[in-house]
């Protein structure tokens, strides 16, 4: 696990080698050191990310000469997906074990802007495949996300940056998901340890799962917070990844709050396009949050994961709730939440 303290500083260095530059230098300087930090901590792992980065340029290259309206433009770009299996098979490939750090969430983005280039009206430039590799290697989002677009940064640039300046908010923000990652989340491992560890209580592990989850989060949202915020240093705007999901009524709640980036994503690129070709939208709910969960690990624990989520998400009743009754849903969205987290990353099937 890399410490975000020294992601944090990597950021600080490219935010002064990026200061003398316009947008588009800003963007090749976060590239450049988004490669450099990867290479450092996992080199394997950028060497993987450049090779993705040049099969979504030659795949665009490729399948742009064909018309919009064919199925290999319009969806071609899904072959970039199968990438993510890396993460999980590449110890059989290469006979050992090597950090895998960014690559799931670069696969997505790599995707994301092959796939937006392909889809544009106006066409695409090959000039313009160069925000392929800058979506893959963007330093701030490396390990946890969000998942966004190359093509959403490249339209930024050409604007020359965010509209709004950095803000008060933004460093208030920075340092609260410094606080979050740095502190608070080895505080809940260490009170993992002393209620569950061997020399500690004792206690099961499954009967600490509220605060393991809560570890998790507190490392997601944290990182997720130096991503979106810092990139405002660059001039550069973000997806927010979490909007305060302790608040979630129900399951479908939750996910409009929770790592929305990532849920925005299977519902756009895998729910829209079954749906559209015909498969019912409970059935294209299911698979989309399938894919999620085995986009996390390729395990039963997170098909499992995924294939929950995405029952709840078809089939969860639509109607409001109020009073007692909007309590008990309340409720049992956490115990579902948590639970299928315990299940996913630390029970028996993970």
């Amino acid at each position: 696990m890399i410490d975000p303290l020294a992601l944090f500083i990597f950021i600080l260095a490219a935010w002064i080698a990026a200061f003398p530059f316009g947008a588009n230098g800003k963007a090749a300087v976060l590239t450049l050191s988004g490669f450099a930090f990867v290479a450092i901590y996992a080199p394997v792992a950028a060497g993987w990310i450049a090779l993705m980065s040049l099969e979504g340029v030659l795949l665009v290259l490729l399948l742009k000469r064909f018309d919009r309206q064919s199925n290999w433009r319009k969806y071609g770009a899904y072959l970039l997906l199968l990438n993510f299996l890396f993460v999980d098979l590449h110890q059989f490939a290469l006979g050992l074990i090597v950090e895998t750090l960014a690559i799931s969430f670069s696969t997505i983005r790599i995707f994301m802007t092959s796939k937006q280039q392909l889809a544009a009206r106006k066409g695409v430039e090959a000039k313009e495949t160069v925000w392929i590799p800058v979506a893959g290697f963007y330093l701030p989002a490396l390990i946890v996300g969000p998942v966004f677009s190359g093509v959403d940064i490249q339209k930024q640039a050409k604007q020359g940056g965010a509209a709004e300046p950095v803000r008060l908010s933004d460093y208030r923000l920075v340092l609260q998901g410094l606080v979050l990652a740095i502190l608070v989340n080895p505080a809940c491992g260490q009170l993992v340890a002393k209620l569950a560890g061997e020399e500690g209580m004792g206690l099961p592990l499954f009967a600490v799962a509220p605060i393991l989850f809560v570890q998790l989060f507190t490392a997601f949202w944290g990182q997720s917070l130096i991503a979106e915020h810092t990139s405002r240093f660059f001039g550069f705007r973000l997806p927010q990844n979490f909007d305060e999901p302790w608040k979630a009524k129900d399951i479908k709640d939750f996910w409009a709050r929770w790592h929305r980036s990532m849920a925005q994503f299977v519902m756009q690129y895998i729910f829209l396009p079954l749906n559209l070709r015909g498969v019912s939208p409970r059935l294209a709910t299911v698979a989309a949050f399938v894919f999620m969960g085995l986009w996390h690990n390729l395990s039963l624990g997170y098909f499992l994961w995924g294939l929950s989520h995405g029952l709840l998400m078809a089939y969860w009743p639509k109607r409001e709730l109020d009073g007692a009754r909007a309590g008990t849903a309340r409720a049992a969205t956490w115990i579902i939440v948590i639970t299928l987290s315990y299940i996913a990353n630390y029970g028996a099937l993970a």
